[in-house]
């Protein structure tokens, strides 16, 4: 495939991912089967980039945005993809925080602890 199918068949599914997430209309069996074509065409980390775009306006995470892209792309190294949810980050970095080294560690702590903060800010 080259470039232009791979963003051609990528943005299709986030725009069927954003009428889901965003609109509110149910398209999960179309979903299902791009996640799977993507995932089978060796885009897994390109479908997880489009979710998180949607995931980022739907959630209005602007301001953390930079945070968890550079926790997704930490996470990316160990083979761990991750949607900007922080209880699901929060689970995978307790298991990979035994493989990653001591400045990984403490660059993704106060990455979390950040969001964490923006969080209470925004409920408040």
């Amino acid at each position: 495939m080259n470039k232009k199918e791979i963003k051609t068949i990528v943005e299709t599914y986030k725009r069927i991912y954003n009428v889901q997430e965003v609109v509110g209309i149910d398209k999960s069996d179309t979903i299902y089967e791009l996640k799977f074509l993507l995932d089978s065409l060796g885009l897994k980390k390109e479908r997880y980039i489009a979710e998180n775009e949607v995931i980022t306006e739907r959630d209005e995470l602007k301001s953390e945005k930079a945070e968890y892209k550079m926790i997704f792309d930490d996470f990316i190294k160990y083979g761990v993809y991750v949607n900007y949810d922080l209880e699901e980050i929060e689970m995978y970095y307790d298991d990979l925080q035994f493989r990653m080294n001591d400045e990984e560690i403490g660059c993704n702590t106060a990455r979390i602890d950040y969001i964490k903060e923006r969080k209470q800010i925004k409920v408040a």
